[in-house]
């Protein structure tokens, strides 16, 4: 069982709260002292592709940012939260040698993943992120929106245990969305991400289904120094955000 929704992101954030039961059956159970949600995607991982396209802005560099991030040297990479692979594709194709072992909680997101033939060499494991990983150490540990489906105690957690995972220079890579640190700069940037959501072709009734789940994850988004100061707590010390636009942000630690 899993409490994120595979690739966390805008494009499905409104299938992380019980208000959209009409469009994303939703399950809650009680499991080792936590409340998990248990997800029917199946009728939304054909279709997450392209929902991605349309909801995150400038979705060619934020993805560009995370690949361009990864160690030169490259063997061993985790990814957390994979959904059908839009991340892992940029991976294989910047680094093809990498071992690349991929972790998600969906079946249906990692029918579509196993599905693609670019990612043929990919080692893919239906889970949960809070349960264990495969040993590491890694050479870089990524994600991008997963770790936003869990409570900011969990995020704490991943990033922790992202830290003892890596390698000596190992990276922790996380693309995700963030809260601007003002009210005005927050409604601004919600008001931009509508217009680019229905520039991108998205109906009216989409568009304010995209628009409700900010409201429905908002507690759980940081801002981008809450991020940051995370990562401090999870032991990392060199911290840089290369990639930081509208709500969208790439911060990158070294271990």
């Amino acid at each position: 069982m899993s409490l994120y929704n595979t690739e966390f992101c805008l494009a499905v954030m409104y299938c992380n709260t019980h208000k959209y039961d009409h469009v994303v059956k939703v399950t809650m159970i009680e499991t080792r002292g936590r409340t998990d949600m248990k997800w029917d995607t199946e009728k939304r991982a054909a279709q997450y592709d392209d929902l991605a396209a349309r909801t995150v802005p400038d979705m060619k560099h934020f993805y560009a940012t995370v690949t361009d991030a990864l160690p030169e040297q490259s063997m061993r990479v985790l990814e957390l939260g994979c959904g059908t692979g839009l991340l892992t594709a940029r991976i294989r194709k910047a680094h093809p040698e990498a071992a690349v072992i991929c972790i998600d909680s969906s079946p249906a997101m990692l029918a579509v993943a196993r599905q693609k033939p670019e990612l043929e060499d990919v080692t893919w494991m239906q889970g949960d992120i809070r349960d264990p990983w495969p040993t590491g150490p890694f050479d870089a540990v990524v994600s991008t929106f997963c770790l936003l489906a869990l409570e900011p105690d969990g995020q704490r957690t991943v990033l922790k245990r992202a830290y003892r995972t890596l390698r000596p220079g190992g990276v922790c890579i996380t693309g995700c969305v963030v809260r601007p640190a003002t009210a005005e700069e927050e409604k601004c940037q919600l008001a931009r991400w509508e217009t680019f959501m229905q520039d991108a072709g998205l109906d009216p009734e989409e568009v304010r289904r995209q628009r409700a789940s900010w409201d429905g994850a908002r507690a759980r988004i940081p801002t981008p120094d809450g991020f940051r100061e995370m990562l401090r707590e999870a032991g990392f010390t060199r911290i840089r955000c290369p990639y930081h636009r509208g709500l969208y942000t790439v911060f990158v630690a070294e271990r």
